[in-house]
């Protein structure tokens, strides 16, 4: 009998791992998604998705676009140095791909780091110029990748899915609803490619969310492959954990009265990071219909603001007892700001603090017309040393970077998404490649 009750579990199991195509002996990882009551911004059906919807809509792939073909600044300036980006470049030599991946004790990531890179920077020039030869390499990438990795392993697991996972699905978003792209290995039975790996590999393993910005690249990540994925308790899951997670949702990250960061005691590399993946996955979050960008009384732009005038140099207060979950984990907590990474801009010849401020700027100061002058100064100084121009020939960034091009808006507005623009494969390549955009 006792045989018997073990055995039944197993042959479950073992159903359940060879069910993932050829991603084989992959077992049911992180349980179940656990479902949510009512939360601001949640879906009630598959049908509630906006597509593409990640980072971009249609609408802002356009402002993109038109800005930079009626020759506008700051669209103007920032395509000139995103188009000579050596990962914007269609004759991109792939790295890839490979079957396992690791990020922690072991590291042999970067190969993937790289390759996504080219990925989404390719889909954006294919968009911005229409240029086939840009809708090949990125699609290549995603195939390539999305066919033959079967494994993601090691202690930052959850970094590497979360970080390079969810620009990789920015890419795809853009390819499939813009370009018409099919992933290989799609079909109605016994499919494999792209989304079966972005489904088993990378959102089954960020179900388990941690804490602090390490968490909040969870969430971020959860709500990118939810959407591509049509997931819609998924999704519900993830727009709850910013809201409402104390760990790592936003009021888990950042102190209501301050905006004190939780990582601020630990170092300023985290805590500003931290910053950039909140406002990404708000961004999701609005592409999908939702503002959560002004929650807590505009939270995150306090938050901003007090690491702005931080890092500038001036003193902020500090509460001790405001700091991350887990603290101890990372030799925690702390009795001050912590002076690590301290500043902002370049700190070597090609390296620079995160990449954070035009996100923040032209999301809070431009499109909603708020005073900000800690993060409006944080941009000032921060272009002056260069910019969010992602280092040539080095895609170690865990921004997207190239702020000015990508969250640009013209000035003060609502900027609504039309929705009815929202059309499978809206990109169609042409026999000369210049492509034809459907936005009726």
């Amino acid at each position: 009998m006792k045989w018997t009750t073990l055995i039944v579990p197993l042959a479950f199991l073992a159903e359940a791992v060879f069910a993932t195509g050829q991603l084989n002996g992959l077992p049911v990882l992180n349980g179940p998604i656990p479902t949510v009551g009512n939360v601001h911004g949640m879906k009630s059906r598959v049908g509630d998705f906006v597509h593409p919807g990640l980072w971009h809509t249609h609408d802002d792939l356009e402002r993109i676009r038109l800005g930079v073909a009626n020759r506008q600044d700051p669209w103007k300036t920032a395509f000139l140095n995103f188009s000579t980006d050596s990962f914007s470049q269609a004759s991109y030599v792939m790295q890839g791909p490979k079957s396992i991946i690791c990020r922690g004790s072991c590291s042999n990531y970067t190969t993937f780091t790289n390759d996504v890179r080219a990925a989404y920077q390719n889909a954006m020039m294919w968009y911005i110029t229409r240029n086939q030869s840009h809708w090949d390499r990125s699609t290549t990438i995603l195939d390539a990748w999305g066919t033959n990795l079967t494994s993601i392993i090691g202690t930052d697991t959850s970094l590497l899915v979360g970080l390079e996972g969810d620009m990789f699905a920015n890419a795809a978003e853009i390819m499939r609803w813009e370009g018409g792209w099919v992933e290989q290995g799609a079909k109605a039975s016994g499919g494999s490619g792209f989304s079966n790996q972005l489904y088993w590999l990378f959102a089954r393993q960020s179900i388990i969310i941690g804490q602090a910005n390490y968490g909040m690249v969870s969430i971020k990540a959860l709500l990118a492959f939810s959407v591509y994925l049509d997931d819609v308790t998924m999704y519900n899951y993830a727009i709850n954990s910013y809201q409402n997670d104390l760990c790592a949702g936003i009021y888990g990250n950042y102190d209501t009265q301050t905006g004190q960061g939780a990582e601020t005691g630990r170092d300023q590399g985290h805590a500003v990071s931290g910053l950039g993946w909140t406002a990404l996955a708000a961004r999701i979050i609005q592409s999908q219909g939702t503002d959560v960008y002004s929650v807590g009384n505009n939270l995150l732009l306090t938050a901003a603001e007090y690491s702005a005038k931080y890092n500038l140099g001036h003193d902020v207060p500090y509460d001790p007892k405001f700091y991350r979950c887990e603290a101890i984990l990372i030799n925690g907590p702390w009795s001050a700001p912590s002076t690590i990474s301290r500043g902002l801009g370049k700190t070597s010849a090609t390296t620079q603090t995160p990449g954070v401020w035009d996100i923040l700027y032209y999301q809070y100061v431009v499109k909603r017309g708020l005073n900000a002058p800690w993060t409006v100064k944080a941009k000032q100084v921060y272009d002056a040393s260069g910019g969010e121009q992602h280092p040539t020939g080095n895609s170690q960034g865990d921004q997207p970077s190239w702020g000015d091009l990508l969250w640009s808006y013209p000035g003060k507005g609502q900027f609504v998404n039309h929705n009815d623009r929202t059309i499978w494969g809206g990109g169609t390549i042409g026999t000369n490649g210049t492509g034809n955009l459907n936005s009726s």
